[in-house]
């Protein structure tokens, strides 16, 4: 085989003399090798320090600059990273050590920029001035450390330089709470795992699969238990004060989509702007979020319509659904005389609805105790250190469809003890919650539950 023949993409994994010396032979890994042959255009990969993803991501790089594009012009390729130094630290010295230098027919210092005998190109930038990456087209890119880099660079710089020529993306790093791109990556991440775009895919495993478990361990003794997950699993983890640190995207939010054979529940805040509401299905202590409606500057009436419209846009049996929600509903409107719980029985009176709604709110403490204790639920069959992936059974009572973003976002960021007004679809989620699976704690017991409407 010739130098300048392309290698078949099953031994870029290995030693291959054609390659470089640099090339030299990684570990067999399954999900390494999964996000290697995948065909997906746009990749997010969020794992531990030191699990090779940036290597991988150099491999890819380097590869492609000796395929055909299907334009038929020499292909053009970027390596980014937060800061065009860190970029350089990262990526430029090892990319030259990649390519055998025969191959190389130009190579620039000062712009890092590197040349193939054939044309292609293959260029180093920071991402503090995103303008570098303007104006020319480009064909591919890896970014490394993507939530350290500034809020919206993805939306409006670098998805829109791929266009012309259908280019491919990787975007790479660690999740990081504190970091100013943290809240897109997260956002970018539910949308690969959520499978509802053919154009994303999700790919993620521990830095505990990777390195000697002996250092892993030595890390997971001595470093705060939320930085070990963040930086050595990867894992999306909460800053302390946030009210819910057992809640995880990597467990909770999947697909969810209607299930027939059981009922609907309907769970609504009253909020005006914007409406929260939520649509939910639980059986045997298995709750599932299907969908959730967020209508901006509305009343209950509105509210009603588009709930009973998208019931019938996807098939949803409402026949003796069941309503939770703000008891604050009760009230009556002082023009009409008529509370917004009986504008919902009135709407929904045919389907006969079961009102499931106290004539006073919980205590807000006794709502969280009671979402935290569905997500612990879970958490606790998360994986331990070495293990790659939450197993099966992990996510078994608590299920959250991606398409409920807001209800995602209020999960993530609602603080505790603080102020939750901002947080109306997490309101709905905590009154059904509190309702179904509500803590009796000893103070509670002797009470038990009164003032409810059947």
């Amino acid at each position: 085989m010739d130098k300048g023949e392309l290698v078949p993409p099953a031994k870029l994994l290995g030693l291959n003399r054609n390659w470089s010396q640099r090339w030299v032979e990684l570990r067999p890994h399954v999900e390494q090798l999964r996000l290697w042959h995948d065909q997906t255009r746009f990749k997010l990969v969020t794992s531990g320090r030191r699990s090779g993803k940036t290597e991988l991501a150099k491999r890819r790089l380097v590869e492609h600059l000796f395929r055909r594009t299907w334009h038929g012009q020499p292909g053009r390729y970027f390596a980014a990273a937060p800061t065009v130094d860190q970029a350089k630290r990262v990526f430029w010295d090892d990319l030259k050590l990649l390519i055998w230098p025969e191959w190389i027919g130009s190579i620039s210092e000062t712009q890092l920029r590197m040349e193939t005998t054939k044309g292609a190109q293959l260029w180093v930038q920071g991402m503090e001035k995103p303008q570098r990456i303007e104006g020319s087209p480009w064909d591919g890119c890896v970014i490394d450390e993507i939530a350290n880099c500034r809020p919206k660079i993805w939306e409006a710089h670098i998805r829109p330089m791929l266009a012309d020529r259908r280019g491919w993306a990787w975007l790479i790093g660690v999740p990081d709470m504190d970091s100013p791109g943290q809240t897109e990556y997260e956002k970018l991440v539910l949308l690969a795992q959520g499978g509802a775009d053919p154009e994303w895919a999700y790919f993620s495993w521990p830095s505990a699969e990777i390195l000697p478990a002996d250092e892993v361990e030595s890390a997971r003794r001595l470093l705060d238990p939320l930085i070990f997950q963040q930086e050595y699993l990867g894992k999306f983890v909460i800053a302390r004060g946030r009210a819910f640190a057992d809640f995880d995207p990597a467990i909770h939010v999947k697909p969810t989509p209607y299930d027939p054979s059981l009922h609907i529940c309907w769970s609504l805040d009253f909020n005006i702007d914007p409406m929260c509401s939520g649509i939910i299905q639980h059986d045997r202590g298995v709750v599932r979020i299907i969908d959730e409606l967020s209508l901006p500057d509305t009343d209950t009436e509105s509210a009603c319509d588009a709930f009973l419209e998208a019931a019938e846009r996807r098939g949803w049996d409402l026949r003796n659904v069941a309503i939770y929600g703000d008891a604050s509903g009760w009230a009556r409107d002082s023009t009409s005389g008529t509370s917004d719980w009986a504008i919902v029985l009135q709407r929904l009176h045919n389907l006969s609805p079961r009102l499931k709604v106290p004539r006073g709110n919980p205590a807000i403490k006794d709502t969280i105790n009671a979402v935290r204790a569905i997500l612990r639920s879970t958490a606790e069959a998360k994986p331990t250190a070495a293990e790659a992936k939450p197993t099966a059974d992990a996510a078994a009572r608590l299920s959250i469809d991606p398409r409920c973003r807001r209800l995602v976002d209020d999960l993530r960021n609602a603080v505790w003890p603080g102020n939750l007004d901002a947080q109306h679809a997490l309101a709905w989620f905590r009154y059904f919650i509190e309702r179904e699976y509500y803590i009796p704690l000893p103070e509670r017991a002797s009470f038990g539950k009164v003032g409810f409407s059947e």
